[in-house]
């Protein structure tokens, strides 16, 4: 038997479409990336709300921007980066405020390694918050998103040797930070 072909056009051709101001293209490009960018979103903020929000305003700029986009970047790649750039002047503007999540997932089995454990979840992604923009992003991209430290260098536009530092100086903040907690 053989495997279905899709009877979308590809991303390169809807973007065409969008830049021609077809709203239905941009619809069908919005479904096919929106859970990258609000994977993103989440994982830098921390709160739903406010990443649909991003996405919206990602997705507005992807709009306005689709005359300057070219086909030879891969447009999932165009997309992440409007996003990374969107979370990275958010935080330097404090224009939202970082929330962590407040889950509380305790089971009747053993409630107290359940609350502990939770606990210890919402140190860790308090404390990747509070890293400094350029590091905080890096922690999501390359250990949450699995992007490769080439892809992480290339979209926060330095080298993989910066990524590197960046990485380790979070750990390093980060094991600083959590030490009592992990102790």
């Amino acid at each position: 038997m053989m495997a279905s072909q899709s009877t979308e056009p590809s991303d390169k051709v809807l973007m065409v479409q969008v830049a021609g101001g077809d709203e239905s293209a941009f619809t069908i490009l919005i479904r096919r990336h929106q859970s990258l960018v609000l994977s993103i979103a989440y994982r830098y903020i921390g709160d739903r709300t406010e990443a649909e929000d991003v996405a919206q305003e990602v997705f507005l700029r992807l709009w306005r921007s689709a005359k300057k986009y070219r086909p030879e970047t891969a447009l999932g790649a165009y997309i992440r980066k409007i996003t990374v750039n969107f979370c990275l002047d958010l935080k330097r503007k404090s224009r939202f405020q970082m929330h962590t999540l407040n889950k509380n997932t305790s089971s009747p089995e053993n409630p107290h390694a359940d609350i502990e454990a939770s606990e210890r979840q919402r140190a860790l992604k308090s404390a990747i918050q509070m890293l400094p923009p350029t590091q905080h992003m890096a922690v999501i991209l390359f250990h949450m998103e699995g992007l490769s430290m080439k892809e992480v260098s290339d979209l926060l536009e330095i080298s993989p040797k910066a990524v590197e530092s960046l990485l380790s100086r979070a750990r390093a903040t980060l094991r600083d930070r959590l030490s009592p907690i992990l102790a």
